[in-house]
């Protein structure tokens, strides 16, 4: 929440309250700036104020920042209660959702801060991969992990993943025929070299999909002959048979090219163009004949040509006419094979490597004593998984009472297995009837998933939540689902827009569980005034302005549309600005300033410098990039 309000709505306050209950469950759908993080920290608090001991409380989140960032208002607000007032402590833990204290309840608040910090284990708020190492640290014999195990980082994770594609590289090169040879030869003629690079980097990466799916039943022979049976061809073809088969078929054979040229050459400019491209065919080499020959047929775009001669020709020559009609048919159902068995070779030269390098990888990682996050995830969840592994749920289960997930729209499904494990006992046998209240608390917005290329999946959030739902109502324990709506941070006109936009049935199931449906944003009553301004996208100069051989290789030409987006963003800045455009509330409006205004982009790419650069050329004060990676930078 932005800042205190002393007008939230009942309904808003009720629904706080609702969800920070420390005595049910409760999995929380919370619109951006609704105050989320302000209900967890309460809940928090509030399950310390009924007794709790800070380390039965695991608080899961799903970066370091915003761990600190909670346990920083957990304790800051512990720490303030320390000194207050009577009076203003009974306010304070009333604005928790919690009932007007006691003397004694009281009394209990103000040694919180003291007891968090004292507690041997203390309030552990963690993200999922911090919990995960310190699980298996716990339990190295039973995750079968090295004991002293260290975890590995980004930057080491991406050096030593250049050493394993390094030395496959080099397996390659001296063993030019082998599988692994024959592979990157294939490769490199079909992706530049960075390109794949990365491409098998992101494989070897994605254990839980694309190595998986080349580790199944039968390793990756049997996987690719999987994969020919969906792309519907045999293992036996190849590319180069369809491509003869292309350029030698029955319809326009090639000692007929010269010939019909001729006949093109009786039409039009157009006709006349598809007389040169069939006489380029005639004399191209080999390897440049076969996409030649297609031109005749396919546009620049890869699209197959409207038509292949004018009417006119067509109405003097309908035997020619006729014949390309059907050679076209033919060509376009051999090109549909010819790119299924692309398709096919690419898969089978990427798993190949990826699979080389992984390899590499993994023996490097075990010969260091090295895990990765994956690693992580992966041990834990195995371990947690065991049936033998007995010994290490009855120590979880004597010591996690209340599970608390920040940003559940980022779990990936991997991780919410891991928490589904942790508090299997919540809901079972005499975990959920041994006196001990037990609870687990969500809260998300599936509109605001980012890390999809992590593993996140928007749906899973309203699927786990159905699924908590279902086991503590059937055992008889409370559990609530809670909707936070109204925003804090935003006015109408920008939540009806994104209302406006996951209106849209196939977008919001690209988000949620639910077939039918839509998100529902309300503003305060006290909300800022808002306007939306969809511009244009601009399009590119119809013709390509030639720079000068000096130009620097990275430079944005002044008409591209980047820079013409940039000019554009300069010239609304201004104009805001030297207008007098009032900005501020209700008896306390003021002229808008160049500090008032925040330009956000996507991605830190051209149209970031650009926008910077438009302004800073206008004299426009501007902060100026906020990210700079130091050893890319043109001054180091």
């Amino acid at each position: 929440m932005s800042a205190p309000r002393s007008n939230i709505p009942p309904v808003v306050s009720a629904a706080q309250a609702k969800a920070s209950n420390p005595q049910s469950s409760a999995f929380v759908a919370a619109n951006a700036g609704s105050g989320k993080t302000h209900v967890l920290v309460n809940r928090v608090i509030r399950l310390l104020l009924d007794g709790v001991s800070p380390e039965k409380i695991l608080c899961i989140t799903f970066t370091k920042a915003a761990a600190a960032n909670m346990a920083q208002r957990v304790f800051g607000k512990l720490g303030q209660w320390v000194t207050m007032s009577d009076a203003a402590l009974d306010a304070a833990i009333v604005a928790t959702g919690a009932p007007q204290p006691d003397p004694r309840r009281r009394q209990r608040a103000r040694e919180l801060f003291a007891h968090a910090l004292e507690t041997p284990g203390g309030l552990k708020v963690q993200t999922i991969h911090a919990l995960c190492t310190r699980l298996l640290q716990q339990f190295p014999f039973e995750a079968n992990v090295p004991a002293r195990f260290a975890v590995l980082d980004e930057r080491d994770q991406t050096a030593m993943m250049e050493r394993a594609n390094l030395a496959v590289l080099l397996e390659a090169a001296r063993a030019p025929h082998s599988a692994i040879g024959r592979a990157l030869a294939f490769a490199m003629a079909s992706a530049a070299d960075v390109t794949f690079a990365e491409v098998v980097r992101e494989a070897c990466l994605k254990r839980e999909t694309v190595m998986a799916w080349a580790g199944e039943d039968g390793g990756l022979e049997a996987t690719m002959a999987r994969l020919d049976s969906a792309l519907g061809v045999t293992a036996d073809e190849c590319i180069a048979d369809v491509e003869r088969e292309i350029l030698d078929g029955p319809l326009l054979p090639r000692a007929q090219w010269l010939p019909t040229a001729d006949l093109f050459d009786a039409g039009s400019k157009t006709d006349q163009d598809q007389a040169a491209r069939l006489r380029i065919a005639a004399g191209a080499g080999d390897a440049a004949r076969i996409e030649a020959y297609l031109a005749l047929f396919l546009t620049n775009e890869n699209k197959p040509r409207k038509s292949l001669l004018t009417k006119k020709l067509a109405e003097a020559q309908p035997g020619l006419a006729q014949r390309l009609s059907d050679e076209c048919a033919r060509v376009l159902s051999l090109l549909e094979r010819r790119r299924a068995l692309v398709q096919r070779d690419r898969t089978r030269a990427l798993l190949t490597i990826a699979a080389a390098v992984s390899e590499n990888y993994r023996r490097e990682k075990q010969a260091r004593g090295l895990l990765d996050y994956d690693d992580l995830i992966e041990k834990t969840l195995a371990m947690l998984a065991n049936v033998s592994s007995a010994w290490v749920h009855f120590k979880l289960d004597r010591g996690v009472d209340h599970v608390l997930i920040d940003e559940a729209q980022d779990t990936s499904p991997r991780q919410w297995d891991i928490v589904d494990r942790i508090i299997a006992e919540f809901t079972a046998g005499a975990g959920a009837r041994d006196g001990v209240r037990r609870t687990i608390f969500a809260v998300g917005d599936e509109k605001q998933s980012i890390f999809s290329f992590q593993g996140a999946a928007p749906r899973e959030f309203d699927a786990r939540r159905r699924g908590l739902e279902t086991r503590f109502r059937r055992a008889d324990l409370a559990f609530e689902s809670v909707s936070f709506k109204h925003s804090f941070r935003s006015g109408w006109t920008i939540l009806n827009a994104v209302d406006q936009v996951f209106h849209d049935a196939a977008i919001y199931r690209s988000i949620h569980a639910a077939d039918n449906g839509y998100p529902i944003h309300e503003a305060l009553a006290d909300a800022a005034p808002g306007l939306i301004d969809l511009w244009e996208l601009e399009q590119p100069p119809e013709r390509r302005q030639i720079e000068g051989w000096d130009a620097p290789f990275d430079a944005v030409s002044e008409t591209s549309p980047t820079v013409r987006l940039a000019r554009r963003v300069r010239a609304e800045i201004t104009s805001l600005v030297e207008s007098g455009t009032m900005t501020g509330h209700a008896g306390d409006r003021r002229p808008l300033r160049y500090g008032d205004i925040l330009v956000l982009v996507r991605r830190r790419d051209k149209t970031f410098d650009a926008v910077i650069q438009a302004l800073k050329h206008a004299d426009i004060p501007v902060a100026g990039a906020d990210r700079l990676k130091l050893t890319g930078h043109i001054a180091i």
